[in-house]
């Protein structure tokens, strides 16, 4: 009888980005935990926001982070097969992941996938507010075509230098509210009550939100958060039977 492998679910890792662990002590950590599940992973799942920033320029990408990319091939190698769901931060993505490492884009601001008879809503989690007309304005001047080949007019040194000071910026304005757990007042959490009263859903999956978290919703779903690496090292894990969060030590 085959060994049943696992399933892992990962988000917010902001490579990039220096806070209370540096990028690149946060690197090697996130290098450990792939190497740790190697053997016994099956799927791995990021859930967005893995770069503070990132854009593709035509034959140029964001330097650094080699190792964890490196990591990632050789997970594929073994035969694991990676997912990345976009985030607001790395909103960018073009192709090298896919091209070079073989990785899974998607875009989707959710999807619906089932694993062992269960059925999981998996997505990064922004924009799932349909009453944030800020946030849908702004999502779809950064989304845009035209906006992406303004920036990439930038230049890499210029373009980089601008969005890492711009994100630094950011996340100091959003901390308490990053930090704030909003319980059934986030936006999140009523996307998943009201989704589940339409759709058979076993567990919904996010990040964005920096904390994780594990809440049994009305109709009998579960909504977890994987939370954030910034300032932990938490996934959570389908086992075949269980959902588990955790954090690697």
């Amino acid at each position: 009888m085959q060994e049943h492998k696992n399933i892992y679910f990962l988000s917010d890792f902001h490579l990039g980005l220096d806070s209370k662990t540096k990028s690149k002590d946060r690197e090697v950590n996130i290098v450990r935990f792939l190497q740790n599940i190697e053997n016994d992973a099956k799927i791995l799942i990021l859930l967005g926001d893995i770069f503070d920033f990132w854009f593709e320029y035509k034959e140029v990408v964001p330097k650094g982070f080699v190792r964890f990319q490196a990591q990632l091939a050789k997970l594929i190698e073994h035969g694991v097969k990676v997912y990345y769901f976009v985030g607001n931060h790395d909103l960018w993505q073009k192709d090298y992941f896919e091209q070079e490492l073989g990785i899974k884009i998607f875009r989707d601001k959710y999807r619906k996938m089932n694993f062992d008879d269960k059925i999981f809503v998996i997505g990064h989690g922004d924009g799932l507010d349909d009453t944030d007309t800020t946030y849908k304005v702004i999502y779809k001047i950064f989304s845009s075509k035209f906006m992406w080949k303004l920036f990439s007019l930038l230049g890499s040194h210029i373009g980089m230098k601008l969005a890492f000071k711009w994100s630094q910026n950011n996340r100091k304005k959003h901390y308490k509210y990053d930090m704030q757990d909003l319980k059934d007042k986030e936006p999140m959490y009523k996307f998943c009550v009201s989704y589940e009263k339409q759709h058979k859903v076993d567990y919904f999956i996010f990040g964005h939100r920096h904390i994780v978290k594990l809440y049994n919703l009305p109709q009998g779903a579960k909504y977890i958060n994987t939370g954030s690496w910034l300032y932990d090292m938490p996934y959570a894990m389908w086992d075949g039977n269980e959902l588990i969060v955790k954090r690697f030590a």
